[in-house]
């Protein structure tokens, strides 16, 4: 007997469990109405960010690409105590230049890229065309 939710959830059904409580029902009409548009904007941002990781985490999102590290930025925000961070990166995928690309994701405290370091890159499910922050090489 399960009284206070399911034993066996997944990290993926807790965040989708949040997304819904965020933007749907009583609550979410309340959290809108009382939450300014850039707060609902970073709250979901941070939610569809923390699902990348445990797509990435799992295995889930397969590597198309990867990068140099040329500049890091904190955003000063934090999921889980990993920090979201700002990274300047240069791409290179197959069969294309190498290219200048900027993207804002969650990363491991343990495994926070520094310049100058090489990290892999996996499609986002969401938007084929942006990248998935998969970890450092090697």
């Amino acid at each position: 007997m399960k009284l206070f939710g399911k034993k066996n959830e997944t990290k993926l059904d807790q965040l989708d469990q949040a997304e819904k409580a965020v933007n749907k029902g009583l609550t979410g009409l309340l959290t809108k109405a009382f939450v300014g548009k850039e707060q609902m904007d970073q709250i979901n941002s941070s939610i569809q960010n923390a699902k990348n990781a445990t797509l990435a985490s799992e295995g889930a999102i397969p590597e198309v690409a990867t990068a140099t590290v040329t500049a890091i930025q904190d955003t000063g925000q934090l999921v889980n105590y990993d920090p979201m961070v700002i990274l300047q990166l240069n791409v290179m995928e197959p069969d294309r230049e190498p290219y200048a690309y900027r993207m804002q994701t969650l990363v491991s405290k343990l495994q926070i890229p520094r310049v100058g370091d090489v990290i892999r890159l996996g499609a986002n499910p969401a938007d084929s065309s942006q990248f998935v922050y998969l970890g450092i090489c090697g």
